[in-house]
């Protein structure tokens, strides 16, 4: 029983590793981005989802992955 729950544990602590490995990957890549942007001249929007996952997609070209709008709600959630 106990080699059971211990590797449930493992088996969780291993996908929390994924998760946050794809989650840096992430933001690595909307750093990315964001670096084609000349802020003195440009506003981001970090406090509407939906106008800062339009500047994100149109920097990518395409529409943004589950992680990239999981980021998207993080980063309009931070204060």
């Amino acid at each position: 029983m106990i080699i059971e729950k211990l590797s449930k544990i493992k088996l969780e602590a291993e996908n929390k590793i994924k998760s946050e490995y794809r989650k840096i990957e992430t933001v690595k890549n909307f750093k990315k981005l964001l670096n084609q942007i000349d802020f003195t001249a440009e506003v981001v929007p970090t406090e509407d989802s939906k106008r800062l996952t339009k500047v994100l997609t149109s920097l990518k070209g395409k529409a943004l992955n589950g992680s990239e709008s999981k980021l998207v709600v993080e980063i309009i959630k931070k204060k």
